[in-house]
């Protein structure tokens, strides 16, 4: 080594550490923000085919209450209103966009329908809601789930604008072509239905009739016997309080409440009312 080019080559490397600290801790900072579910997503809105698409696949009326998580501007909780005659919520983290929104509702002339607050999404009272609607990151998703099953009743439905919730299969899924250029969208976007269903796993009770019912999400298996002998189901369904079954000679239709079934048994033919108590 040539004499003073090992101090040149301390006094660099002394400079350099500050920085190289600094690039590690921005590098640190950057990957625990992508860990962490509480990181704002970038606001990015939803197509307006898409906003009409989502209520028209939630059956949206007049009679509905539409809360819209991360509402953004309030276009969803607003065409709901302007275009179905429904009652609806927004809630936005963001105090500025809810500002937005409360200003485009005057504009639009539904301020008197809609309401929108500044708030967490998973702090949100879910149990008025008879349509939800969410344009949120996957990670944020996977939290609101169990909120859902906890909070909103059977029959209620969520769509969810591109992205799927885990675990749980969509009652109906939609492609939306868009009529012109969307940012950040492509032209066509995936929408997805979920209907809540009624809690019907466990043990029921119904005359000769027994049932033990496996159920995820609105998905179902029934196993059946009638006096004590197995009877095969070739076909089962859960579509919010609405439940059927069937096999090769008989089919059953009703509705799920906190400890009842009640509906109607037709074999052979003849149509019979039939209750199930919750057994243990």
């Amino acid at each position: 080594m040539v004499a003073g080019e090992g101090a040149a080559h301390d006094r660099c490397a002394a400079a350099l550490k500050p920085l190289l600290a600094l690039g590690a801790a921005a590098l640190f900072a950057l990957v625990a923000q992508a860990q962490d579910p509480e990181v704002r997503a970038p606001f990015v809105t939803t197509p307006e085919d898409v906003v009409e698409s989502m209520l028209a696949l939630a059956g949206t009326g007049p009679a509905d209450y539409v809360i819209d998580l991360g509402s953004g501007d309030g276009r969803i909780v607003i065409a709901a209103a302007r275009l179905h005659g429904a009652k609806g919520l927004g809630v936005e983290i963001d105090g500025k966009l809810v500002q937005v929104s409360r200003e485009n509702a005057q504009r639009a002339g539904v301020s008197g329908l809609t309401q929108f607050e500044e708030r967490d999404v998973l702090l949100t009272d879910l149990s008025r809601a008879t349509v939800v609607t969410i344009y949120l990151l996957p990670s944020l998703i996977d939290r609101l789930q169990p909120k859902f099953l906890d909070e909103l009743r059977p029959g209620t439905r969520i769509v969810s604008h591109a992205f799927a919730m885990k675990g749980w299969k969509p009652d109906r899924t939609q492609n939306v072509r868009l009529r012109s250029p969307h940012l950040r969208q492509g032209d066509e976007s995936t929408i997805f239905l979920w209907i809540v269903p009624a809690q019907a796993r466990g043990y029921w009770r119904g005359g000769e009739w027994s049932l033990r019912v496996h159920q995820n999400f609105q998905e179902i298996e029934i196993e059946a016997t009638a006096a004590g002998t197995a009877i095969p189901v070739t076909a089962a369904k859960l579509e919010g309080n609405a439940i059927s079954f069937s096999g090769p000679d008989y089919s059953f239709r009703g509705e799920v409440g906190a400890k009842s079934i009640t509906g109607e048994m037709t074999r052979a033919g003849k149509a019979t009312p039939l209750s199930f108590a919750k057994g243990s």
